[in-house]
């Protein structure tokens, strides 16, 4: 959108841009001198690696959209079986976070049953293959308007989430050109964002210019997936992390592709900062301009401003601060200060009222019990301001995961208390799953930059209408959260 919103030409920019095709490799067709910048996948390190002019510029998918796809009724849940049915992938570069998902769990690559993909996605509604590589804002769309049931495993359940679309350029031309690429940079990540802030305009300019041939409800289904992998909430447009970048290297070494690691630095872009001291000179005689000011108004309103006048302004003030004094006590009463959720007080005063509302209706209720896993040694290693930033950034992912009418809530510590009605325990174990998933897939990003990997455990329990009170069904759910430690963490329990 960068290109139709004149964000191009509003740089200076001259770009043109040449659609993707199936064979045709980005990568290639800019080491190939044909562009100088495009979108590639993370193959583009190997590239580097390999001593070819690629700099990555900006990252836009902060998770991986690439899956294996497998039909519902087959025998396939795992990374494990897997590796010993067929296997259908493209047999690229870029396509390598499939098998360094199984070199990290010490399968043998050479044995698996891998044929180079069709792309069609018949062969695997057909029997044709077991498992299909596809995108996920693509093909479970396919699937899904066929009626056809399938399943997902994905290589970041196994710790393996290499990035995607990434905006790489030619290194050389970077560095000759340093404003021209900066602008470029920028403009494109403008663009990005406008999509991200219009995607109804967005779809269906795609759905005119594009891609005709795909509906506008499948355009939306991908904008919706696509915006969920760019995470925009939660890290900045284009953010790359030079520690994720090292072990998407390292997996590469693992595969045989590449025999040494050396140090990125030449391969991430940084931009370039101008000395420009006239920014400086203005603010400092603004500065000046504002505190004579301030002198003169201030020496006028005292001669000028009467007893009786200041006598109200004290009294208006000393009222206003009753009130927000008052708010603030308020709030303090009810809200958990360093995570924002409801304190633990409040959160049982709920629960007891929804207890008493299921019990009169004969409604659903769920409870979870949610623990962060290892969190004492966080404090432990990296200070206890680590540890609150990771407390407070795990309860905006549960915030981000409950339905509008569940309730989140600090019970204490890492401890955490999720209040569900009307609601079944089927879906209370797939709300749990997904939280779950998406708190060990998201990256916890520390003062200094550095990111944590942080897990956590979940028990749940169904409220029983003729043998719970509160505190029963608490004990119950408490009590699979203890099975869901005891059983190794980073998974969730049902207390019946």
């Amino acid at each position: 959108m960068a290109l139709e919103q004149g964000y191009y030409q509003q740089a200076g920019l001259k770009v043109t841009i040449v659609p993707g095709a199936p064979g045709i490799s980005a990568l290639e067709q800019l080491l190939a001198g044909k562009a100088l910048f495009a979108v590639s996948a993370s193959g583009a390190v190997l590239a580097y690696l390999q001593g070819r002019p690629v700099v990555a510029m900006a990252t836009v998918l902060q998770k991986s959209p690439n899956v294996w796809l497998v039909r519902a009724d087959s025998d396939i849940y795992t990374l494990q079986d897997l590796a010993s049915s067929k296997l259908e992938l493209s047999l690229t570069q870029e396509n390598a976070e499939f098998l360094a998902v199984f070199a990290k769990e010490g399968i043998d690559i050479s044995k698996l049953q891998l044929t180079n993909s069709s792309m069609k996605l018949d062969d695997l509604i057909s029997g044709k293959t077991d498992a299909f590589n596809g995108y996920l804002s693509n093909e479970p769309y396919l699937l899904e308007q066929l009626g056809i049931p399938y399943r997902v495993i994905q290589p970041v359940e196994y710790g393996v989430n290499f990035y995607q679309d990434i905006l790489i350029g030619n290194a050389d031309w970077v560095r000759q050109h340093p404003k021209q690429a900066a602008a470029f940079r920028q403009a494109s990540l403008d663009g990005w964002q406008f999509a991200l802030d219009n995607i109804d305009y967005t779809v269906n300019y795609i759905h005119q210019h594009y891609a005709p041939e795909k509906s506008i409800a499948h355009l939306h289904y991908e904008a919706n997936v696509i915006r969920s992998l760019v995470m925009p909430d939660l890290v900045e447009l284009g953010h790359m992390n030079p520690e994720r970048w090292q072990q998407i290297a390292a997996s590469y070494q693992a595969l045989g592709m590449i025999k040494t690691v050396r140090p990125l630095d030449n391969f991430i872009y940084a931009e370039p900062v101008p000395t420009d001291y006239r920014l400086l000179i203005k603010s400092v005689l603004l500065l000046l301009l504002v505190i004579t000011l301030l002198a003169f108004f201030t020496l006028r309103y005292r001669r000028l401003a009467s007893a009786l006048q200041a006598e109200m302004n004290r009294h208006a003030q000393t009222e206003r601060l009753l009130v927000e004094r008052n708010e603030e006590l308020l709030q303090l009463a009810s809200t958990d200060i360093l995570t924002g959720l409801t304190n633990r007080r409040v959160i049982i005063q709920q629960a007891q009222a929804e207890i008493r509302r299921a019990s009169r209706y004969q409604k659903d209720l769920a409870v979870m019990m949610l623990d962060i896993d290892h969190f004492k040694q966080v404090n432990d290693q990296y200070g206890h301001a680590a540890g609150d930033r990771v407390l407070a950034e795990f309860a905006a992912l549960c915030m981000q995961s409950i339905r509008d009418s569940d309730l989140a809530g600090r019970y204490g510590g890492e401890e955490f208390f999720i209040l569900m009605p009307e609601i079944d325990l089927k879906t209370a174990i797939l709300s749990a799953e997904r939280l779950r998933m998406t708190v060990a897939a998201h990256p916890f990003k520390l003062s200094d930059g550095r990111e944590l990997s942080v897990s956590c455990s979940i028990g749940i329990a169904m409220y029983m209408p003729q043998q719970d009170d509160l505190d029963k069904l608490l004990l119950r759910a408490d009590q699979a959260l203890y099975q869901a430690k005891h059983q190794g963490r980073n998974r969730c329990c049902v207390q019946q």
